[in-house]
């Protein structure tokens, strides 16, 4: 066994970049099937519909609108992408699969110069489980996690003194792109600024090259400001307030259980093999103090992203800070390393059960691809009524929205989307979908009406009401007649409404 793991090892050390080729080429082939299978979803359907616009003049406009909160500048990619891609899932997703990829490929880069090939592949591995759900998600988190792996390699190869020109280049590229995804990402500066003052002790210089290429993502967000000043309104009553109760969450949905069982997987295999570690090259495991600086730094931003957006923007969603798994995959890999001083059977341990979870995540998505996320009971139930004229409402902006799109011709034409902010304010707190389908409904070709002129034009229809929705319990307190249609649904679905006689 020691002498097969020996091999396993000094293979790794010597074809390290083949190694790490196959592992990303079959992981973008999976994501691709996944890109092109998968059905889209509320969110993903905003960038598709988004894209479809006229021109990107166009998609600017329907951002400064409110369409989406999100930059343009992803739709806008795929505005170009749409013609060229055999279905449409592939082309909202592409963009992000090929950035999560990057992502990947700088973070091996990025760890190979300072720990061993298979403790590199371990932070890879890491940042791969914790951010997986977004390697084919149509929206601009993959750009914006390969972006920030991107800046922080070319932030190491510029503070080194290798290729500086391309690397501060790179930069402020990568930084300014990264920006120009997601308005969050201007948060990514502060631990590179932070690195950079103690890299400035040290060398009892500032490097102005560096921090030139910090300032140029500020100017991209002053660019941003028309569309961010449109969007804002979507924030008014949000449906995710910032609170330091969402801290606790992140870290541990995301971070703790892949760390905790590689914490356990170490333990085990040292108990097995208290062999000595094998030596390595004197650059691995020296990482510098700025560059322990930058990456526990990135790793701790959560909290402080939602304290400062709980005084700014009050908005504060954990992906909006996914790149920080990055500073944490580092720190974890790098104190693995340090703990286990290197072990090589132990780092080929560790790799097998990550490779196995990343595995698993895989042949669990791939399963899962044909389902609506969360339009597919509905989708039955209505597959079951007969022809009609009635209006089908649906309160659930997700559940309308993905039908609107993937229903039969005779269900879609039929789904209206009810608008009434006040009620949707009065009984879940927010009001942010009933804004985001009403701009949408400008935009695209989608029935979104309010509420009161739904009730005057139709004094009978048919609503599609899941349990998270108050409207046939609001309709029964008004005096209207609410009756369950039979279906197989486990529960009510689908309600017929008429309104009270006025004799």
């Amino acid at each position: 066994m020691a002498w097969l793991l020996s091999k396993i090892n000094a293979s790794l050390e010597r074809h390290f970049w083949r190694w790490c080729s196959l592992f990303l080429l079959l992981f973008l082939l999976c994501s691709l099937i996944r890109d092109a299978g998968a059905k889209m979803w509320y969110d993903e359907l905003f960038t598709l519909y988004m894209a479809k616009q006229a021109s990107p003049a166009e998609i600017v406009k329907a951002a400064i609108e409110g369409v989406d909160g999100a930059p343009p500048l992803y739709a806008i990619v795929v505005h170009y992408i749409l013609p060229l891609a055999k279905t449409e899932s592939l082309a909202v997703r592409l963009p992000a699969t090929l950035g999560y990829c990057g992502m990947l490929l700088c973070l091996l880069a990025f760890c190979r110069r300072r720990l061993p090939p298979a403790y590199c592949l371990i932070a890879a591995l890491l940042a791969c489980d914790a951010c997986f759900y977004y390697s084919t998600e149509g929206r601009p988190y993959g750009p914006m996690l390969g972006c920030a792996a991107a800046a922080l390699l070319c932030w190491q190869t510029a503070a080194s003194g290798s290729r500086r020109g391309f690397a501060v280049v790179g930069l402020a590229l990568s930084l300014s792109l990264m920006v120009s995804m997601h308005y969050y990402a201007v948060f990514f500066l502060g631990p590179l600024l932070l690195a950079e003052l103690v890299r400035a002790r040290t060398r009892r210089k500032l490097d102005i090259g560096i921090l030139a290429a910090l300032m140029l993502p500020l100017l991209v967000l002053a660019l941003h400001y028309p569309v961010i000043a449109g969007s804002t309104q979507l924030a008014a009553h949000h449906w995710s307030p910032a609170s330091f109760r969402l801290i606790l969450p992140f870290y541990y949905n995301i971070c703790f259980p892949s760390l905790f069982y590689a914490a356990v997987v170490a333990l085990a295999v040292l108990a097995v093999f208290p062999t000595k570690p094998e030596a390595h090259t004197a650059d691995e495991g020296s990482m510098p103090a700025y560059e322990w600086v930058a990456i526990s730094a990135l790793a701790l931003m959560p909290p402080i992203v939602c304290a400062v957006s709980k005084y700014t923007t009050h908005v504060f969603v954990d992906r909006y800070v996914m790149w920080s798994e990055i500073g944490f995959a580092c720190v974890a890999a790098a104190l693995l390393c340090r703990a286990v001083r290197g072990h090589a059977v132990v780092g080929l341990a560790l790799l097998g059960y990550l490779v196995g979870l990343v595995g698993l995540h895989e042949m669990g998505s791939l399963r899962s691809m044909r389902p609506l996320r969360e339009g597919d009971t509905v989708r039955a139930v209505l597959n079951t009524i007969p022809d009609g004229n009635e209006p089908i409402v649906i309160p659930d902006s997700h559940v309308f929205l993905e039908l609107s799109f993937y229903a039969e011709p005779r269900i879609s034409r039929r789904l209206v989307y009810p608008i009434s902010s006040e009620l949707d304010l009065r009984y879940l707190g927010y009001d942010t979908d009933n804004r985001n389908i009403s701009a949408l409904g400008r935009r695209a070709n989608i029935h979104a009406r309010e509420l009161d002129s739904i009730l005057a034009d139709s004094p009978r229809f048919l609503l599609v009401a899941t349990p998270r929705y108050y409207l046939p319990w609001h309709y029964v307190e008004i005096g209207f007649r609410v009756l369950p249609v039979p279906s197989l649904a486990t529960r009510p679905v689908l309600f017929e409404v008429a309104a009270p006689s006025k004799n």
